[in-house]
Order: structure tokens, then sequence, then C-alpha cells
């Protein structure tokens, strides 16, 4: 089979060409293992650093520096050099874990707090993104061996600042604990139905829980509640109405199911820290006029925007 052509004006590039000018970690050895019960690890310790990801939550115990983890949800579980450490598996099932050791090369480990002595041992995720990422290092090196480390040292790295992040920001625990399909159910009607009004009595009808149940449920899995979910939802769109048009503020503070204007005025100033005349003010640009606002569908960042990272 021949080679396909080259689009005029489109130079091949070689691998040693888009390599990173940035350090990124060293790939050192990985695996996904499946362990019988009752097998182990004995106490050792590793040169090197060593994440490892639990997708089920076992009796396994992983002891570390004379302290033990039990291993009871889905997780990953990081280990630094010269770390003491050992597993004992579960006694009545399989267990299974995916695994990276890695080197930091010529990254400063101060740049991923999550890798300093004082890091955690154990952070519990449940969830598909962050695995996706470790299984990717997976295919490649088993499809693309020597392009194991120009490709899989950036996801290590992602994979490794968004661990952190989620020890940081606080957004571990909503991770980690799978939230409820009621739940997503509740917020895909809210996402439907807003501006049109609706009662957390005939949302939570819809979902098949009890208005009680369902505002603690929303206050333990979202931080807020449903009737807060359904004030933040007429809010960020009236942010939208505010930027893509020339509606006065009452004319979409009724839009967005507000009944009185002075009411919008004091939720949107004490949801977004200023009136929405300053928030006209402060964000619009005529880039925004040919957007249309978006009235369904969830979203975990305000839709429309412009997002700048560093310059």
């Amino acid at each position: 089979m021949s080679a396909l052509p080259r689009r005029a004006g489109a130079p091949g590039l070689e691998p040693s060409a888009i390599r990173p000018a940035m350090p990124l970690p060293a790939v050192h050895i990985l695996g996904d293992f499946v362990m019988k019960p009752g097998s182990g690890l004995a106490e050792r310790d590793i040169p090197d650093y060593e994440l490892l990801y639990f997708p089920e939550g076992t009796r396994s115990v992983y002891r570390v520096d004379g302290r033990e983890h039990a291993l009871r949800e889905p997780g990953f579980v990081v280990t630094r050099p010269g770390e003491i450490h050992s597993y004992r598996y579960d006694l009545h099932v399989p267990t299974r874990h995916l695994f990276v050791h890695f080197g930091l090369r010529d990254l400063p480990a101060a740049s991923l707090p999550l890798l300093l002595p004082d890091g955690p041992a154990v952070i519990p995720y449940e969830g598909e993104f962050l695995v996706s990422l470790l299984k990717r290092m997976l295919v490649i090196a088993h499809t693309q061996p020597d392009r194991l480390q120009e490709r899989g040292g950036p996801l290590l790295l992602s994979l490794l600042a968004e661990i952190h992040a989620l020890c940081e920001d606080g957004s571990m625990a909503g991770e980690a604990v799978r939230r409820p399909p009621q739940i997503e159910k509740a917020l895909r009607i809210i996402d439907e139905t807003v501006p049109g009004q609706i009662a957390v009595e005939a949302l939570a009808a819809q979902v098949g829980w009890t208005p009680e149940h369902l505002s603690r449920s929303f206050v333990r899995h979202l931080g807020f509640t449903p009737k807060e979910a359904i004030t933040r939802r007429r809010i960020d769109l009236a942010c939208q109405l505010l930027l893509h048009g020339q509606q006065s503020v009452k004319e979409i503070a009724f839009e967005v199911g507000f009944a009185d204007q002075n009411y919008f005025s004091r939720v949107f100033k004490a949801t977004k820290a200023i009136t929405a005349t300053e928030y006209r003010r402060k964000h619009y640009h005529p880039r925004y006029a040919d957007l249309a606002a978006v009235t369904g569908g969830e979203s975990l960042y305000p839709p429309n925007r412009v997002f700048f990272g560093e310059r």
C-alpha cells in the first residue's frame, strides 16, 4: 500500500519536532493486574513513584509507614520513593488494580504537591475521566511502546495534576460519590424547564422522591438545595441575556422567571456579588452579539463565554 500524499503546505512532523519543551515525568512501568484472593505484597520500598487505581472497593488493605488504609471504595493510591509499604488483598474476591511507576526527571516535586512526603496516600475517586487517562497510557504502551515517553508523559502529568486538584479544591468528595440518577434527572428537568416555573414538590414527584429526601440529597451531593439550583439556573440564563441582547434588566428579570424586578435584583447581587447592570458593563463585548442564550442542557461552566489561561 502506497503512503498517503502530504497536503500541500502542511509539511510532515517527525516525533522529535513535536516534543514538548516543558519537563515531563518519565514513565517506567505500568500494568493492569488482577490479584488472587488472599494474596498480598510484602513490605518493600521503591526508588520511584507509584500511582495505582483500584476500580472496585474491597476488603484489601494498604499499609504505609505504619498506617493502614482500608480500600473499601474505588480510588487512587500514591506511593513515594523510600516509603515502606505493603498490600494485603481481599481474602474472598480477586482484587484488580491499574498502576504506573514513574520518575520526575527535571520536573520539580514542588510543582506537584500531591507527590510531596506529606501528600495523601489514598484518594477516593469513582469516575471515568481520570481512569481513562491511565488506560490510555496502557493502550499506548501496548500498541506504540516506542512512543510511550512522548505520549504517556503528558497524560501522566495531566493525571497527577487533576488528582491533586481533587484534593485541593474539595471536589474529591463530589467525584468520589457517584450522584444518584434521581439527582441527575432532577438537574436535567431544571435545565429543560427554566425559565418556566417548577416547584420543588413537582420536581421531587417526577424523580420519585419526597421533597424532603430530594432536598437532603441535593445538599449532600451538590452543596445546595433544589430551590437554590432552580434560582442559580435562572441567574445563569439572565447573565447570558445581559451579554447577548439589549433588553432592559426588568425585561430580563421577567423572561428568566422572576415576577418582581426588585427581588431579581437582590437575588442577582447576592449570587454574583455585583448588580445586573454592573455585570453587563463589566463583561459585555461585541463578540457576544451573535450568540444565542442556552436554555437547555446541563453545564458545569457558563456557556457562551471565553476563558483565558496564562498570558
